[in-house]
Formats: structure tokens, sequence, C-alpha cells
């Protein structure tokens, strides 16, 4: 009589592919996390933008005009709860897609340069405003 199943080398071949094909695929799969963790992230910079933009418009006798005397009115630093708290972006928004459920910790720099304002969200910039008395910082 015949037994039916498989043997100890045809299970153990099947595990050493399977083994071979995670080790093929499973770096793949990191860069493809990390890439959409990074378009996630850019996307976000976009949108807290794209706030203060929208803050600027109304807030614009507060902005730097480029013409200061001193280095402290040539830009100004608007931190991220400031939009928050002023309704321009939804505590979602400042999230930080590259880490598990922490909020960006960054502000917005606005220059004026050529004509026009300029908005730059910079990552870790509240270090910057502690301690740069070239930024006005707007609360």
């Amino acid at each position: 009589m015949k037994k039916k199943g498989f043997t100890l080398v045809e299970l153990l071949l099947v595990i050493v592919i399977i083994g071979l094909i995670a080790l093929i695929v499973y770096p793949s799969i990191l860069r493809i996390i990390g890439d959409a963790r990074t378009s996630s992230y850019e996307n976000q910079v976009k949108i807290v933008e794209k706030a203060a933009r929208a803050w600027g418009y109304k807030n614009a006798l507060l902005l730097p005009d480029g013409s200061g005397s001193t280095d402290k009115e040539k830009y100004g630093c608007l931190k991220l709860s400031v939009l928050t708290s002023g309704g321009y972006l939804s505590v979602d928004e400042v999230k930080d897609p590259r880490t598990t459920g922490k909020n960006l910790t960054g502000a917005v720099r606005i220059s004026y340069s050529s004509g026009q304002y300029v908005y730059e969200y910079v990552d870790e910039l509240n270090d910057l405003i502690s301690n740069d008395s070239r930024c006005t910082v707007y609360n």
C-alpha cells in the first residue's frame, strides 16, 4: 500500500523556495513603502504651505516686505499650531507620514523675494525659531 503525502525532502525544498522568494521580494516591498511615505510627506508639505499661503492672505500686514533695515525683518516663521488653531489645517493634516502617530515638527518660513511671498516648510524649524534672531515668529 502506497502512502500519499510529501517526503521530508519535498517539504524542505518548498520551504527553501519560499524563503528565496521572500528574500527577493522583501527589499522591493520595503522600498515601495518608503517611497509611498516620502510621497505622502511631500504632499503633506504642500498642504501645509497652501494653508500658510491662505493665512498670509488674511494677515498680509504682518508679513515681511523685504524692506526692513534689520535682519529680523527679513522673514517670518509661522508655527503649525497657528495654522491648526486658526482653522487653516486640521490635526490630521499635521501628522508626519514618515513616523507613526507623530506630528510634523517644523514651521513655515515666509520671505519676500522678487516681488512675491515665498512660503517654505522647513522641518525642525522650531529649533531655528528659538535660536535665530532674524525670524519674526507669528503667534
